[in-house]
């Protein structure tokens, strides 16, 4: 039988082996033990991802009960050590005097045995006192130290935060980032777009989808809720592989946030029009848009990446989607003024989506934001004439850092020959809450939205949608 601690173990180690971080590895760790029992898997995956994502506070709680300082200890033992503390500090189903024993076990089986003293008394004080750990100062330094390990996230992303967002909506986001997500589908509605159905009857037309697959995805052992934002995104809880679920394989639903799903609700493409989507993989807008607009190009810089769209695409039974392999960096002549509406959702630094890919908060770095941003502004003068005068971009990113969002639209406007479009009337019900200035609904009527961490249960989000003029 199969030791799930020391696989995770395992997989733990081989991630930071050789000081270089695997985002891969845990996925396709998972796909190697796919024979064990599914509450092994989710064990394994529970332990791994939250050694990652709190890694910070892990090590900072070691250091305080331990002599021998985490960045100096043997790879074998840093790493049960990070496994041991995060199942004692964060996992109430495991029983602390488990999490010791197993760690003194695994420690001898691994020729450890003159560790052993060390790995149980520091596991057992900090069990002993883990309701009493003194934290940083939460007014020292502005809350940048007491951020940074109390939600385990880099200083220079905290202090970044701090800056443009104040300490309580940096908390927050901070917090959202660590609970856990469901997963967020999307009912396929082709058909439904395009058709001679009027606003009402398509309304119930969606409902009806919606419900269906709903009822059918509750059957198959799912905790299914509706969103609040879009009436076609749903969240799933208790979900072991996606690809088994029922309508899986028919193209009913598609993995997507609905942050993600809301370019396409606000581009709003017209069953006549053709989108251009410049950085398309994963590929859910260009999916999305195949679903409304006449014809959409997806785009993506290598052969991997579009094989990925046109899977999904198959799946979907989406036949007016095309792909190409294209580097964005590489001007077109071709392109140039043939597209009513073009996707620019550019190479990003990610912080947005750290809720669910949480090792990207350790692969950025400042000089890597300022890369980015060059990138991004490289990819938009080769691309903006691709969009007929009078059409539509529909700039967005993953993160939540001015310099990638409302700096890079305002260059756009001030460079190019773009004007930003109001989109109010489009903004989901659940987003026009507030009113006030700053609002979601007022930035809207100025051409442009940030969505921030958990604000409305979605991913950190950037959209703004621009008009070429003549």
């Amino acid at each position: 039988m199969a030791n799930i601690r020391e696989i995770a173990l395992n997989i733990i180690i081989e991630y930071y082996r050789d000081g270089t971080r695997k985002p891969s590895l845990l996925k396709d760790s998972l796909e190697k033990y796919d024979y064990l029992e599914t509450r092994d898997k989710a064990f394994i995956k529970r332990v791994v991802d939250g050694c990652i994502e709190r890694q910070i506070q892990i090590d900072y709680l070691i250091d305080s009960f331990a002599k021998t300082k985490v960045k100096d200890m043997q790879p074998f033992i840093r790493g049960l050590m990070r496994m041991s503390v995060y199942q004692i500090m964060f996992m109430d189903q495991v029983p602390d005097s488990a999490a010791c024993n197993e760690a003194v076990k695994l420690a001898a089986r691994h020729r450890f045995a003159t560790l052993k003293g060390f790995v149980n008394a520091v596991l057992r004080n900090i069990s002993r006192n883990k309701d009493e750990v003194v934290y940083p100062d939460r007014e020292a330094d502005g809350g940048t130290r007491f951020l940074s390990i109390y939600y385990s996230m880099p200083e220079w992303i905290c202090r970044m935060w701090l800056d443009e967002y104040g300490f309580e909506r940096t908390e927050k986001m901070l917090e959202f980032f660590l609970l856990p997500r469901p997963t967020t589908v999307k009912a396929t509605l082709a058909g439904v777009y395009g058709s001679d159905l009027d606003e009402a009857k398509r309304d119930q037309r969606i409902k009806s989808i919606v419900s269906d697959l709903k009822r059918d995805l509750e059957g198959a052992g799912c905790r299914v809720s509706c969103s609040d934002v879009l009436p076609y995104a749903l969240n799933l809880e208790k979900t072991d592989n996606i690809r088994f679920l029922p309508g899986y394989d028919e193209g009913r639903f598609l993995v997507q946030d609905v942050s993600s799903m809301l370019v396409t609700h606000i581009a709003d493409p017209g069953s006549d029009q053709e989108v251009l989507d410049v950085c398309a993989a994963p590929g859910g807008k260009s999916l999305d848009a195949a679903e409304r607009a006449k014809i959409v190009l997806s785009r993506d810089v290598s052969e991997r990446k579009c094989d990925i769209i046109r899977e999904n695409a198959a799946r979907l039974k989406l036949t007016n989607l095309k792909t190409q392999v294209h580097d964005a960096r590489i001007h077109d002549r071709k392109m140039e003024n043939s597209a009513d509406i073009i996707y620019l959702d550019l190479p990003c630094s990610g912080l947005g989506i750290i809720g669910r890919k949480n090792d990207i908060k350790f692969n950025v770095s400042k000089e890597a934001l300022e890369d980015l941003s060059k990138l991004q502004w490289e990819i938009i003068k080769t691309v903006w004439d691709y969009v007929k005068v009078g059409g539509i971009m529909m700039y967005s990113t993953c993160t939540v850092n001015r310099a990638e969002n409302k700096d890079m639209i305002d260059r756009i406007c001030r460079e190019l020959p773009f004007e930003m479009v109001d989109f109010s009337d489009l903004l989901p019900e659940a987003l026009q809450k507030d009113t006030g200035e700053g609002s979601l609904l007022d930035t809207a009527g100025k051409g442009y939205i940030q969505l921030l961490p958990g604000e409305y249960d979605t991913d950190g989000f950037f959209i703004a949608k621009l008009r070429r003029i003549g």
